[in-house]
């Protein structure tokens, strides 16, 4: 995905237009930091100048800052000027494809969505922008596979849902009596129960956590170090876990 070459305007302020023109020339040169350090200089001198928006975001997607390059490009995709607003929305559809490159794969697929919609956006502003037709063909195309992906992983987590045994009355009855004796501070007794159950029920291997945590709680009140590090996010106040 080829980035639009970065457009020169004549602009108002003689004093930002200096550090504008030395950054365009960097960035001809492929000097992206040091064109990025002169439209930030420019800024100083005229913060409410718009061709900067387009020009930092621009030089900070060249940068591989693509967080960054977002932020300034969002804004320039609604200028006026319909063909610099098409160019902005072209890069900014860059820059969020870039960014889902490198993010998890939930927030992949939404920030590819929205590169598909900068992209419509651009085409939308300029119905001749051949490079964004050519580019939201290539995202949409990623976008499905990461879908699929998706999907496939769903499936397989519900399929394996599924093939795990649901537990017996019996199992169920020995955790019930387990979780009493935690109450009663009898930990060693209910430990001792469920791992009896686990070896001879094939169902109740559900139970394998729970006496890891006994077994975790007994270690503690010995005053010794747990021998697995406690998940207190999935703690069960019946058994006391502190």
């Amino acid at each position: 995905m080829k980035l639009i070459i970065l457009l020169v305007l004549c602009l108002l302020c003689l004093s930002s237009a200096s550090e504008i023109s030395k950054g365009n020339e960097f960035f001809a040169d492929g000097d992206y930091q040091k064109a990025l350090d002169s439209y930030l200089a420019a800024r100083k001198e005229n913060p409410a100048e718009p061709i900067l928006f387009y020009n930092i975001g621009t030089s900070q997607y060249m940068l591989g800052n693509y967080e960054e390059a977002i932020k300034e490009l969002e804004p320039a995709v609604r200028f006026p000027d319909s063909v610099l607003a098409s160019k902005a929305a072209y890069n900014l559809a860059n820059a969020y494809f870039r960014a889902g490159e490198k993010a998890e794969p939930s927030s992949k697929i939404e920030s590819w969505r929205q590169s598909v919609a900068y992209l419509k956006k651009a085409i939308e502003l300029a119905p001749d922008f051949e490079k964004a037709k050519k580019n939201v063909e290539i995202v949409q195309r990623r976008l499905k596979e990461a879908l699929d992906e998706q999907k496939k992983e769903q499936e397989e987590n519900n399929q394996n849902k599924q093939d795990e045994p649901e537990m017996s009355e019996a199992a169920k009855q020995a955790l019930a009596r387990a979780l009493q004796f935690c109450k009663e501070g009898k930990y060693a007794p209910a430990k001792e129960l469920l791992e009896k159950v686990v070896a001879e029920d094939a169902t109740a291997g559900k139970l394998q956590g729970y006496i890891q945590r006994i077994d975790d709680v007994i270690e503690i009140k010995a005053g010794r170090k747990p021998k697995s590090k406690i998940d207190a996010s999935n703690a069960d106040n019946d058994l006391e876990v502190i």
